[in-house]
């Protein structure tokens, strides 16, 4: 087979997620058999300029390039080289309290290093890996000699991937033409809550000094083709409709709020796009406010956003190691991350909205708590957070 790149991205590009510059130093081209066939996908190891390292993962799936992130996890009862090798799949494994199923057993090589790679990653490297699934996440577990390791991985979109790279937005969305990758799919879907968790991500801590390939396991293509449904095609939903002009009076609960600003913002979740309206807000106290427009429901839901300021705000490198289902503690607030996002500003009338980025992408999580919603915004200079004060289905005569 041909170790060609089948993508634009090369070792040396640099590029941004959540805020940190990364290097892509090596692109790995790893393999696995299935009844005398070799299946084929790139790895391309990003670096942050420490030791810490992560893996982006292009394969070809149903015709068309699919993209994944790995980190890696640390359980708190790992299991030894000699457990890892007596599971079978239907075993059950516990991950930190959750109970996944085995859905495959089976091995990777490492056919192709193009670029420096890690020390502990060599042609020829042998690992053996299962998968295992629970609630729409998955888990792989991999390792060679007494080296086990744990990962968790995540689906992207080739478009997130093209922005984080300053790769046109097209460019890593083509449809596939080699029939030597792999083409059927092999990752299971995870969860929509965890769906941009790569945005929030943090690199993978220093595995230095590890002896094993850091292959990572995928399902065997005659499986998966049975078993796995086609990744479901990404929605792009129309823009909706502006609700309110700048200089319009809004009258939710009561109270009157001027539209100073409206921006149209394009997010993006893996496998879901959408554009939705923000408007900055003030109330007749001069308080600046964020007024967002919910896309999804039937009739627009008006969501009104007041900044929260904690006394001692988290950087944006902290803010970008959250993932979904992590607790946030700030100043009194207590909840549960449910969502991460990424957006970027599409059309804008007035001034900046405050923490939403003018140029470039901003990345959000959403948390979930008994005093309500906390929404967290962020680029590569600061966070900004806000509080949902009150929520309104939409009504003509808001607008005065």
């Amino acid at each position: 087979m041909s170790h060609a790149n089948p993508t634009p991205i090369r070792v040396g590009m640099t590029g941004t997620f959540a805020g940190k510059p990364y290097t892509i130093i090596a692109r790995v081209v790893m393999g696995m058999e299935e009844e005398g066939a070799t299946y084929y996908w790139n790895e391309f190891y990003l670096s942050d300029g420490s030791d810490r390292i992560a893996m982006l993962v292009c394969e070809e799936v149903y015709g068309a390039q699919q993209w994944r992130l790995f980190s890696e996890l640390a359980p708190t009862k790992p299991l030894t080289a000699r457990e890892a090798g007596l599971k079978q799949v239907g075993d059950r494994v516990d991950f930190d309290g959750v109970s996944a199923e085995i859905t495959v057993v089976d091995e990777t090589r490492v056919h192709f290093i193009e670029g420096k790679a890690p020390d502990w990653v060599s042609v020829g490297d042998v690992a053996q890996y299962f998968n295992a699934e629970a609630g729409g996440k998955m888990w792989v577990v991999s390792w060679s000699g007494d080296v086990v390791e744990y990962f968790r991985g995540m689906n992207l979109h080739g478009e997130l991937v093209a922005r984080a790279l300053n790769l046109p937005p097209a460019a890593l969305t083509k449809t596939a033409t080699s029939t030597q990758w792999l083409t059927s799919g092999r990752l299971s879907q995870l969860g929509a809550f965890l769906a941009l968790g790569f945005l929030a991500l943090p690199f993978l801590p220093s595995m230095r000094g590890c002896g094993s390939s850091r292959s990572i396991g995928f399902s065997a293509p005659g499986q998966a083709s049975v078993a796995t449904p086609a990744p479901p095609v990404v929605e792009r939903r129309p823009i909706p409709p502006q609700l309110f002009a700048v200089g319009t009076n809004v009258v939710m609960g009561g109270r009157k709020y001027q539209v100073i600003s409206h921006r149209v913002t394009a997010f993006t979740r893996v496998n879901s796009q959408w554009h939705q309206h923000h408007y900055q807000v003030t109330d007749e106290q001069g308080q600046t406010n964020l007024l967002s427009v919910d896309p999804i429901a039937i009739a627009p839901i008006l969501q009104l956003y007041k900044p929260f300021t904690p006394s001692r705000p988290p950087t944006p490198q902290v803010a970008g190691s959250m993932r979904g289902g992590d607790k946030v503690t700030l100043d009194g607030y207590t909840g549960t991350i449910a969502a991460l996002e990424m957006s970027q500003e599409v059309a804008r009338t007035g001034p900046p909205i405050s923490g939403l980025a003018t140029n470039g992408l901003t990345y959000h999580y959403i948390a979930g708590g008994s005093n309500g919603p906390l929404l967290a915004s962020w680029n590569a200079e600061r966070v900004v957070f806000y509080r949902l004060a009150s929520m309104v289905q939409w009504k003509r005569d808001a607008a005065k």
